[in-house]
């Protein structure tokens, strides 16, 4: 076009319409999805302006260009056909046409290209996505299934007592009520029914205690695993401070607390050595914070990594979240809600009973 635009401003005359007409054909097809059979008109354009000016053999380039950027050659065989008919073949033409076939074709293997790779790239976030949406869905499903556990162990345990401890014990009483009325009355089925009662107190108590055993973990679990973690980190001193009553910490809450720790102590691990880790774990009413420092690390851990987006998951999923501070060397601080209106307690109740 700029080609066509210097001609015509060297000779001006009337072929100005035949320029503007093609930007405006060339930039409507660049612009809009145009058919690629439009570029017959530039073509039938171009001819009738080769016969009142020469120049013009120039312009069909840009038809042949656009075809060919169109992946459909066949539509500028018009415009060879008609310098083959004009006779106006020469070698600088042949260069402009051959440069603007191969322009066009290499064009539209680069945009080829290009959309492929944004094709690509799409459907990589779509599956990050989908794979990030998974794992906060696994997680979430981790959680309710503890806390399904939970209840459902808690049943286990108060139907255990109720149908049998429960038993030997309602049955002792019959029979110390018995024993006192056939003491009183001097009869001696007295010692009988008190050696049975006896027997059904030691009955109820095994089972009790059988119950007991069954309920006490083999591993620490709670605030006594966060204690195991910092007893076994042989790196450095560790100083863990406890505040506020663990009772009431649900057990989904430990299974990101303890990552949490293991997490911090490892990444202290990888840099200086520290010369004291301080851990606190604070309960509130509402809240628990776990709260790791360590003075001497000034940076987080990765940037960020794989590690720590894996906890922010994890706290997320119970409706907590991961923080990091670097104003005095390096803190992790997970908090996480506690009662009865944390999702995994909402689920699990809306769920029903296990």
């Amino acid at each position: 076009m700029l080609l066509l635009g210097g001609l015509w401003l060297a000779k001006p005359r009337g072929e100005i319409g035949l320029v503007l007409l093609l930007a405006t054909l060339g930039f409507a097809r660049w612009r809009f999805a145009i058919p690629t059979w439009t570029t017959l008109a530039d073509q039938a354009a171009c001819a009738v302006a080769y016969l009142f000016w020469q120049d013009a053999a120039l312009a069909f380039a840009l038809p042949v260009f656009d075809a060919c950027l169109a992946a459909h050659p066949a539509y500028a065989l018009p415009a060879l056909a008609a310098l083959f008919f004009f006779r106006a073949w020469s070698f600088p033409l042949t260069v402009v046409m051959a440069a603007a076939a191969l322009a066009g074709l290499a064009v539209h293997l680069w945009r080829r290209q290009l959309q492929e790779a944004r094709e690509e790239a799409d459907r990589d976030r779509r599956e990050r996505y989908d794979l990030e949406s998974l794992k906060g869905e696994l997680l979430s499903a981790n959680v309710r299934v503890a806390r399904m556990a939970e209840l459902a162990e808690r049943s286990r345990i108060a139907r255990d007592l109720h149908d049998h401890a429960g038993h030997e014990i309602a049955a002792a009483e019959l029979a110390l009520d018995a024993f006192n009325t056939l003491w009183k009355e001097g009869d001696p089925q007295a010692t009988e029914l008190l050696e049975e009662a006896r027997r059904r107190v030691a009955d109820g108590m095994e089972i009790l205690r059988r119950t007991v055993r069954g309920i006490s973990p083999e591993a620490a679990v709670g605030v006594g695993s966060l204690e195991e973690i910092c007893r076994r980190f042989s790196a450095c001193q560790i100083a863990f401070a406890v505040h506020g009553d663990t009772a009431g910490v649900p057990i989904h809450a430990w299974g990101v607390l303890e990552p949490c720790l293991k997490e911090a102590l490892t990444n202290a691990s990888r840099h200086e050595a520290p010369g004291r880790i301080d851990v606190s774990l604070d309960v509130g009413p509402h809240i628990v914070r776990l709260c790791v420092h360590n003075p001497t690390q000034g940076v987080v851990p990765d940037g960020h990594g794989l590690g720590l987006r894996n906890l922010a998951q994890r706290a997320g999923a119970v409706g907590g979240s991961i923080a990091t501070d670097t104003r005095d060397g390096f803190r992790l601080i997970c908090v996480l809600p506690l009662g009865d209106d944390t999702p995994p307690v909402r689920q699990a109740r809306e769920a029903g009973p296990p």
